[in-house]
């Protein structure tokens, strides 16, 4: 056996969350045999089951990246692009280029700012 340090878990709840998801795959797959094997009208309800803990997992990973889109690191990531971005079309918009220009209003609809 080896001297390998036990790994602290990757987010709080991982553990949980493991344990959780093992446990709704097992029970599902012992109601998807006994469906197969002694019973066919539980197959809609395993169907209808499935349906709504997968719709249910789609929104909880929504939530967890609008969170994670919502940290300080990736506002900060934007803001540098659109800055980026501001000072790539300036100049086309004083030229009066109408692509820089409609980017710029877009731009600063996006900030809230008057300024070209």
């Amino acid at each position: 056996m080896t001297d390998t340090p036990e790994k602290t878990p990757a987010y709080p709840g991982r553990d949980k969350l493991n344990t959780a998801q093992a446990h709704f795959r097992r029970s599902c797959a012992r109601l998807f045999e006994e469906a197969h094997r002694h019973d066919p009208a539980l197959l809609p309800q395993l169907s209808a089951i499935v349906l709504e803990a997968a719709a249910h997992l789609d929104r909880l990973a929504a939530a967890a990246t609008a969170a994670e889109s919502s940290s300080t690191r990736n506002r900060a990531q934007l803001a540098a692009a659109e800055e980026k971005m501001r000072r790539t079309v300036r100049a086309g918009a004083r030229r009066g280029d109408p692509r820089a220009l409609a980017l710029m209003d877009r731009l600063n609809e996006r900030a809230g700012r008057d300024d070209a």
